[in-house]
């Protein structure tokens, strides 16, 4: 599909450019620049990969060839995250070469940033245990392992100027709408009509879950509950993702996203009412023929949703002893009843 600049415009007059930066090979994101009274407003920064950040110049040029805007990533005077995963975050310092703009991000996710170094290390490890009680092969985990960290070392920690929280308001221009799941501090942003949905809603595609035994404040319970949140709103004409294309009929996505979680939510209890299975076990059921890093999301998916349904009482592991070893359960088998 042909990646292209958009131009918005809301109702108050305030301008909005979406640009298309390629963040891994062949995977595009959108990184949105937001003009009005002064304000130069960057939300995401692509993920400092490949062509990512050659795009997003590219971008800019774009706008100016094409509506006139005389503007440079040097007149960014705002910068917002919308969420700390690297195709979102991972241009921040590229783009602090050419503009010293405080950067903002959800107060959830600051530490990535901050931290992150410390941050891989932790989360690292907390996969690592996911991955054996999903019950992988030992040969599996090295794999999948191995990929996780691939070229996680290429971003270095950048400084966060400025957090904020659920129901705050940014520029006196964005209302903050928290909603994790996807990631710890996962906001949508309003902006008069206009919607910025991150990747918590897409046009296409449901974004990507792991369970909170990875990482707290991720998981299938959050994310319904953000989509919930944004159910509430009056009045978006227009959502823009993170991803893809821009969404018309913001409340027929939102069925479109029900109806899909509860479709992954009968098939587990399918395939568990005919036997026990780990983690493991139900992500390739469902998700057949998937190769290098969609395997490990595949797992992660299922994962959030098993924990989903064992924290309603739904499954129940069957196979951990109660002795006093305390040692992480591997393997571990649900059942449904």
């Amino acid at each position: 599909m042909e990646q292209r600049v958009l131009r918005f415009e809301t109702h108050t007059g305030v301008r909005i450019y979406s640009l298309p930066v390629e963040v891994f090979p062949q995977f595009y994101a959108n990184v949105y620049l937001v003009i009005a009274d002064g304000l130069v407003c960057l939300i995401d920064t692509g993920s400092g990969h490949g062509n990512s950040n050659t795009d997003l110049v590219a971008g800019f040029a774009a706008i100016q060839a094409l509506w006139g805007e005389k503007l440079s990533l040097a007149d960014v005077n705002q910068i917002i995250l919308t969420h700390a995963h690297i195709d979102h975050f991972g241009g921040l310092g590229f783009v602090r070469q050419f503009t010293q703009a405080p950067t903002a991000i959800h107060i959830a996710d600051r530490r990535v940033i901050t931290n992150y170094d410390g941050r891989l290390l932790f989360a690292s490890k907390a996969l690592s245990r996911f991955l054996r009680h999903a019950g992988v092969s030992a040969e599996q985990h090295q794999h999948l392992m191995g990929m996780y960290l691939h070229n996680k070392d290429a971003f270095r920690p950048q400084p966060i100027e400025q957090t904020f929280e659920d129901g705050d308001r940014l520029c006196n221009l964005f209302e903050v709408i928290y909603t994790p799941g996807h990631c710890p501090g996962q906001v949508c942003l309003r902006l008069d009509e206009v919607l910025f949905s991150a990747d918590h809603i897409l046009a296409r595609t449901a974004p990507h879950l792991a369970p909170e035994m990875i990482t707290p404040g991720t998981g299938l319970e959050h994310y319904i509950s953000g989509l919930r949140q944004v159910a509430k709103l009056d009045g978006i004409e227009l959502t823009l993702g993170g991803h893809e294309q821009p969404i018309e009929n913001l409340a027929q996505r939102l069925e479109q996203i029900f109806a899909s979680n509860q479709r992954k939510i009968d098939r587990i209890s399918d395939l568990l009412k005919a036997q026990p299975q780990t983690v493991a076990q139900l992500s390739a059921a469902m998700y057949r023929g998937l190769q290098g890093y969609d395997q490990l999301l595949g797992i992660e998916k299922v994962g959030a949703f098993v924990e989903y349904l064992y924290l309603r009482g739904y499954v129940r592991p069957v196979n951990i002893a109660p002795d006093n070893d305390d040692r992480d359960p591997i393997n571990v088998m649900y059942e449904l009843f």
